[in-house]
């Protein structure tokens, strides 16, 4: 799965805010220490505030963070 790699100054410009009114950005960090936002948040973006850079973000694959319950 391909996701959008942001910088830590810009997932701090997004955290809190809404994509298109009602959702907001849910950026993460994946396994390699990347910060990340899905594919769906940048194209269902509507908040002029982030249209004009969120769509130039560079697409990685999706590396998740995987957790051994077994060994907690």
């Amino acid at each position: 799965m391909k996701v959008r790699q942001l910088t830590e100054i810009q997932k701090d410009l997004i955290s809190g805010q809404t994509y298109d009114g009602a959702q907001f950005f849910n950026p993460i960090q994946d396994a390699d220490g990347n910060w990340i936002i899905s594919n769906e948040e940048v194209n269902q973006c509507q908040n002029q505030e982030f249209t004009t850079w969120i769509t130039t973000l560079s697409e990685i694959d999706y590396n998740p963070v995987v957790i051994d319950l077994l060994n907690l």
